[in-house]
């Protein structure tokens, strides 16, 4: 019977998702879309970059300078330490990357804090997060486990946003409140220290119908494939049906 995750390590998790990398074509495909998009926007890629939450390293095969890192120590990840403790020079990166990784923080905002210390004038965070539209909610709260808790006061850094201290807990409504709920009230915030150069929906039907890393494909990989070009011309749709959010924030 196969492990579920509660029952495994979390290496044990990071390594499944290696070996699904690995067989499951619909699922590189998606990804290496975010992974274009992101390289899009990175500042002086060349030079000084670091990806938080690398887990299973696959944004490293397809960009490969860049540092990865997770809390979880793997042996193809290169650094491995706790996000909300960066241990970094000040001035450090030109880049720091960051994909499903900010809802799984206590603190986002005491984190942001902390990354605009790193970072060089004019770096960036480029962020690829959940996003709850109307129909992908009910997708997530269907098939998906982890929550979106709308509820929490996102901009008291006082409190945690949530409870649990496994890496693996998560609120998957901090990047969506932070920069599209909330996004006038975190410009005022963050108005000395950082500016919102890019943000956009993503996802509407490749990505359910991949299966995700949890799930078998609902469709053929070659009607997946022709999904992911259909979409990018059904940007008026995105916030009745996208899945995902794209975010970069520059250094000022």
């Amino acid at each position: 019977m196969k492990k579920q995750y509660s029952d495994i390590s979390d290496y044990e998790r990071l390594a499944q998702h290696k070996e699904i990398w690995r067989q499951k074509e619909s699922i590189r495909l998606i990804y290496n879309d975010y992974y274009e998009l992101c390289c899009k926007y990175l500042q002086k890629p060349n030079k000084y970059n670091l990806e938080l939450g690398s887990g299973s390293g696959n944004f490293k095969e397809y960009f490969e300078n860049i540092i990865s890192s997770d809390i979880v120590f793997c042996e193809w990840i290169d650094v491995c330490f706790d996000a909300h403790n960066l241990s970094f020079k000040n001035n450090t990166f030109d880049n720091i990357v960051m994909f499903d990784v900010l809802h799984h923080l206590k603190q986002p905002l005491i984190f942001l804090d902390n990354v605009y210390n790193i970072l060089k004038p004019r770096g960036r965070i480029l962020i690829l997060e959940p996003y709850a539209s109307f129909f992908s909610n009910i997708i997530f709260k269907l098939f998906h486990p982890e929550p979106f808790d709308f509820d929490i006061d996102i901009f008291n850094k006082n409190i945690s946003a949530f409870a649990s201290k496994s890496a693996f807990s998560s609120n998957q409504a901090i990047s969506q409140m932070l920069f599209f709920k909330y996004r006038e009230k975190f410009e005022k915030l963050y108005s000395d220290k950082f500016n919102i150069v890019f943000s956009e929906l993503l996802s509407f039907f490749a990505y359910p119908l991949s299966g995700g890393f949890e799930n078998k494909n609902l469709l053929p990989t070659s009607l997946i494939k022709l999904l992911l070009k259909l979409e990018k011309n059904m940007t008026v749709f995105k916030y009745l049906f996208a899945f995902r959010c794209f975010v970069a924030l520059e250094k000022k």
